[in-house]
């Protein structure tokens, strides 16, 4: 092999790895982003109970859900 072959393999070497750490630092950046936040209420519910923050408390009892804990969601166009 000639030299400026293998300094040409070194470059394609470091730019693979480069762009390798890119991506999965940009994944780990941008990850969290997608991932929804659970209400109170959700996670009262898969724990098997019921929310017991003043105003859930008092939404349930007229029947509705806490706007104040549970925002509606925007639909997605």
């Amino acid at each position: 092999m000639k030299v400026a072959d293998k300094i040409k393999q070194r470059l394609d070497m470091k730019l693979i790895k480069l762009m390798v750490v890119t991506v999965f630092a940009a994944t780990l950046l941008v990850g969290p982003a997608f991932a929804a936040e659970k209400t109170c209420c959700e996670k009262a519910k898969e724990a098997g109970k019921t929310c017991d923050h003043k105003c859930c408390v008092e939404a349930t009892k007229a029947g509705k859900t806490c706007e104040k804990c549970n925002p509606k969601k925007e639909e997605k166009k």
